[in-house]
């Protein structure tokens, strides 16, 4: 019966990617095609009684209540933290930190300008140390895309190579602005500044690795197909940049990190016994970026008013993120209580294959999910629900399933056409998303081949 049950879940999780592909809206399709798994798992008695605060005394009302708890649950745990971090990333736009940490974070590149090609690819760990300060791909590609980008075309790298590297800026999802970062740490029950840690053992040389391949795929694609973008792009000046904020306002954004490594009980740099959590750490940070707009601006009806975007960007981030993740939970459960890990589980251990397989093949299905879909939080909080059941049964660490699977969801995100970020900066830039991800998938598939690897040697 588990087998059946099984069988059932992978059509299930095809209908689910084809109708994903199709632009049907992910929350209400993973919350729908969950609710049939689950309740085809009850008539096969494959699925326990499910769990909720108060039984009703029917399967349906028990089940409804069921989401009402998670939606509770989530808001109360990770779900605020998403929202405090979505909404402090908004303020940061709104204050002009992040032009202010982008002018700082420019000034090496104009060194290169004979080699355009590796001026190309340092943006990348540029971009990334912004990826761990923004969380949102799109926010930061938008950026990217209107200050670095007529930088890197100055210096004579071409649309499509310039597009493809801020698309790569945003692949590995780090650092405790992460939604993807703070479910997964969380998932398996780990520090958030251990976790951190763990990331970058991994993502430092898949860094290096990842510039050496774009550097040698985007020439030669240049060199076959040309420059052949079209359109002029709405670009921003780098003197605009120097005139939008103090150029000391460029720490700001970076706030919420320095906080977690000095307040981080894994670390302990202060020694002072100081513990916070990121939900302090972005109030507290939060509290600071308020005051130094107030010293900016000397006016409190105009510090009132900058506010406004703290509290709609926390919103934005619960309409999208968090009903996502909850509509994401209740998919997962639906596999699950069809027996699809069971029955993964039970072929593997059948077949004789070890945990390298097991967590390679789960990081493609992420990678694939992202590339499919075009969202790295839909494949991530779909797959990234199953690592500790896969792990324990497995006997492998959770960390060692939990990295390679998390950090595939943004390769592959980066890779896909239908990514709201390789559309949003494609078009900007007056280029094809299909031809951006034409040069960036087999770099990024390569990364996530090797991601499993470097998880196996340095975790």
């Amino acid at each position: 019966m588990v087998y059946l049950g099984g069988f059932l879940a992978i059509h299930f999780l095809a209908l689910t990617l084809y109708l994903i592909t199709k632009r049907f809206n992910a929350s209400v399709t993973l919350l729908l095609v969950g609710m049939v798994m689950y309740f085809l798992a009850n008539l096969l008695g494959l699925a326990d009684p499910v769990e909720v605060s108060e039984k009703s005394g029917f399967l349906l009302f028990d089940f409804l209540k069921h989401i009402t708890d998670r939606f509770i649950s989530r808001f109360g745990s990770t779900g605020l933290q998403i929202m405090l971090i979505g909404g402090y990333v908004e303020y940061m736009k709104k204050i002009r930190a992040n032009d202010a940490l982008i002018y700082v974070s420019m000034q090496p590149l104009s060194i290169l300008r004979q080699n355009p090609y590796l001026a190309a690819i340092m943006i990348i760990p540029i971009g990334q140390i912004l990826f761990i300060t923004t969380s949102s791909a799109v926010a930061l590609g938008l950026l990217l895309i209107t200050t670095i980008y007529p930088v890197l075309i100055g210096l004579g790298v071409s649309r499509l190579t310039a597009v493809s590297v801020i698309a790569a800026c945003t692949v590995f999802d780090m650092g405790p602005t992460s939604a993807n970062t703070l479910l997964a740490h969380t998932t398996i029950g780990l520090d958030s500044m251990a976790y951190f840690t763990m990331q970058l053992r991994v993502t430092l040389p898949l860094t290096v690795m990842m510039m050496i391949l774009l550097y040698f795929s985007n020439r030669y694609y240049d060199r076959k197909d040309g420059n052949t973008s079209r359109g002029p792009v709405r670009a921003m000046k780098m003197e605009e940049l120097r005139s939008a904020a103090p150029l000391w306002f460029a720490f700001l954004p970076t706030l919420p990190l320095v906080f977690t490594i000095l307040f981080s009980k894994s670390v302990n740099l202060l020694g002072l016994g100081i513990y916070l959590d990121l939900t302090p750490i972005i109030l507290l940070s939060m509290i600071i970026s308020v005051l130094a707009a107030f010293v900016r601006r000397r006016s409190l009806r105009d510090l009132f008013a900058t506010i406004t975007p703290f509290w709609a960007g926390m919103g934005r981030i619960f309409a999208s993120v968090i009903v996502l993740i909850v509509c994401a939970e209740i998919f997962a459960q639906g596999l699950l209580s069809l027996g699809l890990i069971d029955m993964m589980a039970g072929i593997m251990q059948f077949l004789g294959l070890n945990f390298i397989f097991v967590i390679f093949l789960l990081t493609l299905l992420v990678f694939a999910g992202s590339l499919v879909t075009g969202s790295g939080v839909a494949s991530f909080t779909t797959i990234g629900q199953y690592v500790p059941e896969m792990a324990l049964k497995f006997g492998i660490p959770s960390i060692k399933l939990m990295i390679p699977v998390q950090l595939a969801a943004g390769l592959g995100r980066a890779a896909s056409p239908i990514s709201a970020i390789i559309i949003a900066i494609s078009e900007i830039a007056g280029v094809s998303p299909f031809e951006v991800a034409r040069r960036n998938i087999v770099p990024f598939l390569i990364i996530a081949i090797f991601l499993v690897l470097a998880s196996y040697v340095f975790l």
